[in-house]
């Protein structure tokens, strides 16, 4: 085990040689019982969980988290291990880099909790209610006297509430189950002569935690409002997240962007959306009736990847679809490869122009927990963050899987809603978002709660009345986790990511560059995307082949070291860094790229693939939702072309669709449908119809008589 570290902001103090230890073994046995209560983890009482360290002036600080003080770096020994901060209460108001302290470390560690100290004399602080707590100075010279109090703050930053709450009921309160689900507690399972293997294979906690909403004292997810241990985790992930409001979500991120889309979307109303959203949205688009128009699709023929969207591009839709009055920007960050847009000058360009800005974030839940994820403006002065929502006015919204990266079960998802969508709906005057605040408005204002139960209700349209309980309890703990060592835990991947990159680049005799796809490869063309803000995420790692038979033979090696990727196209293999990688994946990665060294490289441009832009060309002629619920006709993939789709045909993964209810298919869209095929299989193809997988192949398009009666409408 590790010591974590409490970095204490202190004015020196003639008595600080002989209170030091004293606090810090006050801090470590109060954290020694809060991990047994709350983790059941027991630690040797010789061993200190928490490691001390002062920092006696602001101007330190960031020497001692960031290498050389800076974040880009990487974090000290002792930064990476950093869970809390204590602030003396007359360094409070002091300032750190032109920023007050307090906007410091939202700007660059958002997520550790905080103690301002207060001493006997001092003139009183008003600290921030998130995030803050405020503990006079005899709480920590005097441990003894207060464990119960320290061990009480410790809950309040880190008890995973609807965990703890569950693990009780089941270890402690549960009896005889007269409630569904029907195995009952795992008994199902463990009394089959046949079964019980399961049983055994999946250990007995994991039936025994599935429990009904019956169990009331537990909560409901269809009634987040009622308090609740579940109610209480969604408002702590909240608060860990920095976020004005956090939903978890069963079904994935595909189940926010519906119920989101549907809470934020009326029928008829423009959204403008990167054709390179994950179906879901398209999904939810369909499902909202709104009308999409489609941000310039950006191809990367030589790699077989879709770039971001410019700002410029985002600047000219806005003016250009003024007169339509757009209610929402859909992008998806980060991307697929790792892609991160410039989330604040993305924020003001929609504020702007009245207009909402909605992250899809389903890749890089983690970014709050580390420094890495923020950057400077030398023109302005000012720190950004590349989380989409965050307290420094980032997007109005996001979305996250956090199954895909963090520690929660598959298809577990959070709904996260910005501190400045609450201030746009109840404290903002703009004239541009009148319509926002008469859309969620109650007694003649813009209100957060009105937004708040339309979620709800839409939520209830999506989520299942039979939530699994363990997915919940996952999603609970994530937070936590990475509230506690989350800083840690990224930190290590990205260190051992750069020493994976330049071993691999050295093994090959290459420049990194033409190993792996950074920014520019990824983005392409000739725009400065650094310079405008854009970031490539290095926990994406996108090892670039030299031929498409180059990249055949490396998945090959892949699989026959049993080693499974994330994704592939015909030139490049794509490998999710995420809080779960181990050192020991790294070798494993290295020994087969070692034996494949000739293999690796920049790929050549591929011709073939040069069709894909005008495949996904083109804006609907037909309302998505009407297309997707008229009578429609089977027709074979051949005789599409021309006609208007009624269906999604979705090549999977990434799950970008090429046809959308709505829009004219083209010969592009079937070339590129029947390429894939061709390459990967009829079942790759999500929607498509066939009989025993075999040609031909037929899709749903609008037959003529409602193709006449809806282009006309």
């Amino acid at each position: 085990m590790r010591s974590l570290t409490v970095l204490w902001l202190h004015k020196p103090d003639v008595d600080d040689a002989a209170v030091m230890p004293v606090v810090e073994h006050g801090l470590s046995d109060a954290f020694r019982d809060f991990c047994h209560d709350a983790f059941n983890v027991r630690m040797p009482l010789e061993y200190p969980p928490l490691k001390l360290v002062t920092v006696t002036t602001l101007e330190e600080l960031p020497h001692a988290l960031f290498i050389d003080g800076d974040c880009r770096k990487g974090l000290t020994e002792g930064g990476d291990d950093t869970c809390l901060f204590l602030v003396d209460d007359c360094i409070f108001s002091d300032r750190l880099g032109g920023l007050p302290l307090k906007d410091w470390l939202k700007a660059y560690i958002p997520a550790i909790p905080r103690v301002v100290v207060t001493y006997p004399g001092h003139a009183a602080v008003i600290v921030p209610q998130r995030r803050w707590a405020k503990k006079a100075i005899e709480v920590f010279t005097s441990p003894a006297l207060y464990h119960d109090r320290l061990v009480h703050l410790f809950k309040a930053f880190w008890l995973p509430r609807f965990w703890s709450a569950l693990k009780q009921y089941v270890q402690v309160k549960a009896g005889t189950n007269w409630h569904t689900p029907g195995h009952n507690g795992g008994n199902a399972f463990a009394a089959s002569p046949f079964l019980r293997g399961l049983h055994e294979a999946f250990g007995s906690m994991i039936f025994r935690s599935d429990l009904s909403v019956s169990v009331e004292s537990l909560g409901d997810l269809s009634s987040p409002e009622i308090q609740t241990p579940l109610s209480e985790a969604q408002r702590m992930s909240s608060e860990i997240f920095g976020s004005a409001l956090s939903r978890y979500v069963t079904n994935g991120t595909s189940t926010s962007n519906k119920a989101m889309l549907m809470t934020l979307l009326k029928p008829g109303e423009v959204v403008l959306v990167d054709r390179n959203c994950h179906k879901s949205v398209h999904h939810a688009i369909v499902t909202s009736g709104a009308i999409p128009h489609y941000l310039p699709s950006r191809w990367n023929a030589r790699l077989g990847v879709w770039g971001p969207v410019s700002l410029w591009e985002i600047a000219r839709e806005l003016e250009a679809n003024a007169a339509r009055k757009p209610r929402l920007v859909i992008l998806t960050t980060c991307t697929y490869e790792g892609v991160l847009y410039p989330v604040w000058e993305v924020a003001r360009l929609c504020e702007q122009a009245g207009v909402l800005f909605y992250a899809d974030e389903a890749w890089a839940g983690y970014m709050n927990f580390h420094p890495f994820y923020s950057r400077g403006d030398e023109a302005t002065g000012r720190t950004m963050r590349y989380n989409a929502v965050n307290e420094t006015s980032g997007a109005h919204f996001a979305v996250q899987s956090t199954h895909k990266t963090m520690a929660a079960f598959s298809q577990a998802s959070m709904i996260h809603v910005s501190m400045r969508f609450k201030a746009l709906l109840e404290e903002d005057a703009s004239p541009q978002f009148r319509w926002l605040r008469r859309r969620f408005a109650m007694n003649g204002r813009g209100s957060f709660e009105k937004f708040t139960h339309d979620l709800h209700e839409f939520l209830r349209y999506w989520h299942s009345t039979s939530p699994h309980y363990p997915f919940l309890a996952t999603l609970d703990v994530a937070g936590v986790q990475m509230r506690l060592e989350g800083m840690k835990l990224i930190d290590e991947r990205l260190k051992w990511t750069a020493e994976f990159r330049a071993r691999v680049a050295a093994e090959c005799g290459l420049p990194e560059s033409s190993c792996f796809a950074g920014l520019k490869d990824i983005a392409g063309g000739e725009s400065d995307w650094s310079a405008a803000g854009y970031f490539k995420d290095p926990l994406k790692i996108v090892l670039m082949l030299k031929s498409p038979a180059s990249c055949a033979a490396f998945k090959k090696s892949l699989l026959k070291s049993h080693i499974q990727w994330e994704k592939s196209t015909a030139v490049t293999v794509l490998f999710l860094v995420t809080v779960g990688t181990v050192e020991e994946h790294f070798e494993d990665l290295f020994r087969v790229c070692r034996l494949n060294r000739d293999l690796i490289g920049r790929p050549e441009a591929s011709e073939t693939d040069l069709s894909v832009s005008q495949a996904v060309a083109g804006q609907p002629v037909v309302l998505p939702h009407d297309a997707a619920l008229c009578d429609g006709e089977l027709v074979t993939l051949e005789a599409a072309v021309g006609r208007i789709a009624s269906q999604f045909l979705v090549p999977y993964p990434p799950g970008i669709p090429v046809f959308v209810p709505g829009l004219r298919v083209t010969e592009s869209m079937v070339e590129l449908i029947r390429k894939v095929i061709a390459e990967e299989g009829v079942g790759s193809v999500h929607g498509l119809f066939c009989r025993g997988g075999h040609a031909p192949y037929y899709v749903e398009v609008l037959n003529k008589d409602e193709e006449k009666r809806l282009e006309k409408d």
